[in-house]
């Protein structure tokens, strides 16, 4: 039976699509399913929870960020010198990027490739995900 990733229901956003999609690219996960709810009991039996479920935990695969007192950045992981606070797409490749990238190159997860590919991707692009998601600005100024 395949496994289930459990993310919020109702409007969806640029960080839990992110996610799940990052997540169902990897070999462990492709075949689980997705399950879209906020009823707690259906997310307790997910295999992997993302943007939802109110707990950040790696050793249970729950990755949610909207705790008040939720503050991790890569730096504070220990994972690269960023302090944007991360969204559930950032948590899921601060764990789980390198071996998605690995994976979709065909190389081993220390090759020193993953590693420059891993920071520029963050750099570039999911940390754009990660400030939006927590509601920093992308430019400074007024829009017009």
């Amino acid at each position: 039976m395949a496994g289930l990733i459990g993310t919020h229901n109702g409007k969806f956003h640029c960080d839990e699509v992110f996610a799940c999609f990052m997540l169902k690219r990897l070999n462990q996960f492709r075949d689980y399913n997705v399950l879209r709810t906020r009823d707690p009991t259906a997310l307790g039996k997910c295999d992997v929870v993302v943007d939802v479920g109110g707990v950040y935990d790696h050793a249970h695969k729950r990755y949610d960020h909207h705790q008040k007192e939720f503050a991790e950045t890569m730096q504070t992981l220990g994972v690269l010198d960023f302090n944007t606070k991360l969204s559930s797409a950032g948590l899921v490749y601060a764990h789980y990027g390198r071996q998605l990238i690995a994976e979709i190159l065909g190389l081993c997860h220390d090759d020193k490739m993953v590693g420059i590919f891993y920071r520029k991707l963050y750099e570039t692009f999911v940390e754009g995900i990660d400030a939006i998601d927590n509601g920093i600005p992308q430019y400074d100024g007024t829009p017009r």
